[in-house]
């Protein structure tokens, strides 16, 4: 009996063909996310009000409480009682501006009225010694002073609640040779008071 083989040469190119059929690949959608167009955040504007508040200037007030003429000699001096002005206790910040005018020259000094009553004797005397253009007070405690005026304005305020006097002195000039036989002669004086009348008020906290 005769078998036939039968010999397949693969020649190049050429499949044997498969028992299963070709799997077929399935494509797998793809899907795009569409973003949403950006947007741009609304811009919040704070708007300030600026507030001003007026403040009303304050104005300082200027009234004479006194204006006096006189004598004076290198014996005597003068005393203006403040509380005789109305001014019986000056209050802190107030200011006083005192014009001299005098023929001859003066000492003009602010001092409490309690030593206003003690104008007497040597100790309490205003001078001058030949070595020094200062005023010796002794026991004198003056708060403005004004030395050897004719024609002269001076304004002192005041730091120190208490009851004033202001003295014109002649006195100084008995211990100065040129002065001391000099014949009364006339002065005059004004005290001016000047102050807020509408002061701020003061607001204390505990």
């Amino acid at each position: 009996m005769m078998v036939t083989l039968a010999v397949f040469i693969a020649l190049p190119g050429c499949t044997a063909p498969s028992g299963n059929p070709a799997a077929t690949q399935t494509s797998i959608p793809t899907t795009i996310q569409t973003l949403p167009p950006a947007t741009t955040a609304p811009v919040v504007t704070n708007t300030v009000k600026e507030t001003v508040t007026a403040v009303k200037a304050q104005t300082d007030v200027e009234k004479v409480i006194l204006n006096d003429k006189g004598l004076i000699s290198p014996t005597s001096y003068k005393v203006y009682d403040f509380k005789a002005m109305g001014e019986e206790f000056s209050q802190l910040g107030v200011k006083y501006k005192i014009t001299i005018k005098a023929e001859k020259p003066v000492i003009g000094y602010a001092v409490t009225t309690l030593q206003s009553d003690q104008l007497t004797g040597s100790e309490f005397t205003p001078q001058y010694v030949p070595s020094s253009e200062k005023i010796q007070w002794g026991l004198i405690i003056p708060y403005m002073e004004m030395g050897k005026v004719t024609d002269a304005t001076k304004t002192f305020t005041v730091d120190k609640i208490a009851p004033y006097a202001y003295v014109v002195d002649g006195r100084w000039m008995g211990f100065d040779n040129l002065y001391k036989s000099t014949p009364p002669f006339n002065y005059e004086i004004t005290i001016t008071k000047i102050y807020n009348p509408h002061p701020t008020p003061v607001v204390l906290y505990n």
